[in-house]
């Protein structure tokens, strides 16, 4: 009995979750891991420019939270959870698929470099805002050159080339606006004279500096540390988004664009296949599926932890958020435009070729305080994201170097250098473009294609009934006809607008278009494949050589890491696992009884 309860206790000690103070500061790491992600993707005039406003976007974010994001949610966190293995070590469920652990990892790795950047540059343009608007705001500067023009001398500006050149010199230029000259010529420092590649803007790096520094610090003392940066991140942006969203309705324009909002909406345009690919593009990405990082969260989970709570609960905040943020953003750029006298389609023009947030500099009324507000709140979601990533790094690192734990300061640090290199390049000429290049191949394929494959990996390889029969294990209830059907349907859902997102791209790429932006992309695209492709050829050829290996059975270590639960899944089989699980129940409580 003794050695029983000592098991017990053992267990109880070494349970992955442990490392979080609590449950609700696990949570807190997933919710801020989330909402964080969705700040790229929706920080852009969408529901404007797809024109099919409020009210068919709740529903349409209802539809994918029930049909994609929660189910995939809840596969991952379950198979973090039952293993207790990261999103490389989980694969041990079926060997040959270990690719797509290795694949998830390496593009979240890039995925961070690149969205560190874009935090960057918010915070970048932060501080700019506190300064004079003079710097964006005309074209006497000395980074202005001939094509540049404002708001207010656009004619007149055109007129003086005219005068100054011949007008079809001056038809052919490409014109830009003092904004766009102030970012790429200020900012990121795009000089011809430069190169092709260009050189990094010191200022940036300064920022990115910052960012990565306040990263290393949140993790340096593991997840007791990271707590305290969330607590604090999460409470900040959550007030300065109740006030800019009620900001611009202490003005007439502000109901003037919620009606507006409300009332614009095109129900014919839900015909197009585009906009329910663009919908779940955006559950993929505003969620974060696809890297595996809820499979390293659910790694830290209790082995009896409710995984279906959680799971509702992340799909439908995830959902909420990306519904009220872009109410909130949606209404503050139109209110800024009534109040600037400016057409939302010339906002649109200029959103096209500057991403979200530098466009709304181009405002002349855009208020200097509001400014600094909403930039700061974009900052501190994606600086909060950023950090529960470097965490999921590191854990994913000692899952399979256990012996890297004992280094954890010098593993972040690693890792943070990684990561401020990368911006380094991506502060250049060359490095802006294929910033651009990743933030579309990622957000329309990637997670596309790795989100299908780790369904079709666990659904039809490792197989829907084990699958089921791990989580009845688990949490001593078998899921319910809703997961199955959806599980079964999923990678055919996804595998459509993967499909049709190629077709798509292929089709514009017949269009003029640079060479070498052609290729990378390209490259880019067909990499997640190749890298699947590719290990699952060299296990397979392993597995000739040596035949203790499993190829598409789970490996032998695969299941619960503590060994009295991986002997108790592997003696009982679903139709008795109920009687089990309450047996044990029952036991446990005459168990602590005993010790009372």
């Amino acid at each position: 009995m003794s050695n029983f309860i000592n098991i017990l206790t053992f267990c109880r000690v070494m349970e992955p979750g442990s490392t979080w103070s609590s449950n609700f500061k696990l949570n807190l790491a997933m919710l801020s891991y989330s909402t964080g992600l969705s700040i790229p993707r929706v920080a852009s005039p969408f529901l404007l420019r797809t024109r099919i406003g409020i009210l068919l976007l709740i529903p349409l974010q209802v539809v994918a939270m029930f049909v994609i994001t929660i189910p995939c949610i809840f596969m991952e966190l379950a198979l973090g959870q039952y293993s207790g293995r990261a999103v490389i070590r989980v694969w041990d469920l079926c060997p040959i698929l270990r690719g797509i652990g290795f694949c998830s990892f390496l593009t979240f790795l890039v995925y961070q470099i690149y969205y560190s950047f874009l935090c960057t540059c918010t915070l970048c343009f932060t501080f700019l805002s506190m300064t004079s608007e003079s710097q964006w705001k005309s074209c006497n500067k000395t980074w202005n050159k001939i094509n540049c023009f404002t708001l207010a001398d656009n004619y007149t500006r055109r007129i003086e080339c005219n005068q100054r050149y011949s007008k079809e010199k001056c038809d052919k230029m490409q014109w830009q606006s003092s904004v766009e000259q102030f970012y790429f010529n200020r900012i990121l420092h795009v000089d011809d004279s430069l190169g092709y590649v260009g050189a990094p803007q010191y200022e940036l790096l300064v920022y990115a500096l910052v960012t990565t520094m306040v990263i290393f610090f949140a993790n340096c003392g593991g997840p007791k540390s990271t707590e305290k940066f969330l607590i604090a991140l999460a409470v900040v942006p959550t007030i300065q988004l109740v006030v800019l969203f009620f900001a611009p309705l202490t003005d007439y324009n502000g109901f003037v664009t919620l009606h507006y909002l409300f009332t614009q909406m095109e129900i014919t345009r839900l015909g197009d296949f585009k906009i329910w690919g663009t919908i779940a593009d955006l559950s993929l990405s505003s969620s974060g599926l696809g890297f595996g990082a809820y499979i390293t969260l659910g790694a830290h989970c209790h082995f009896r932890s409710p995984l279906h709570f959680r799971a509702i609960l992340i799909g439908f905040a995830t959902s909420l958020f990306t519904v009220l943020y872009s109410v909130t953003l949606q209404n503050f750029l139109v209110s800024l435009c009534l109040q600037s006298k400016m057409l939302i389609e010339d906002f649109f023009k200029l959103e096209q070729d500057l991403a979200m947030p530098e466009a709304v500099f181009f405002l002349p009324h855009s208020s200097r305080f509001w400014m600094t507000m909403w930039l700061s709140n974009s900052y501190m979601l994606g600086l909060r994201s950023l950090i529960v990533m470097m965490s999921l790094n590191a854990e994913v690192l000692y899952n399979s170097v256990p012996n890297a734990r004992k280094r954890h300061n010098s593993c972040i640090f690693a890792f943070c250098f990684l990561i401020y290199g990368g911006g380094i390049f991506f502060s250049t000429k060359l490095g802006y473009s294929v910033v651009k290049i990743l933030d579309k191949i990622i957000n329309e394929f990637c997670l596309l294609f790795l989100t299908g494959f780790q369904l079709i990996g666990v659904i039809y390889v490792y197989g829907l009934t084990n699958f089921r029969d791990d989580v009845h294990f688990m949490l001593g209830v078998r899921p319910s006809m809703y997961w199955n059907v959806l599980y079964a349907l999923n990678p055919i859902l996804l595998g459509a607008v993967l499909i049709y997102s190629i077709h798509s791209f292929y089709d514009k790429s017949a269009t003029v278009r640079i060479a070498w932006v052609y290729i990378l992309e390209n490259f880019f695209l067909w990499a997640s494949l190749v890298v699947v492709v590719l290990y699952s050829v060299f296990y397979t050829v392993a597995f000739g050589a040596n035949k203790d290996l499993t190829v598409v059975k789970p490996a032998v270590e695969w299941g619960p890491r503590h060994g009295g639960l991986a002997n108790s899944r592997r003696m009982f089989e679903a139709y008795n696992m109920a009687k089990e699980y309450l047996y044990r129940q029952k036991r446990f409580g005459q168990l602590r009884e005993n010790e009372i």
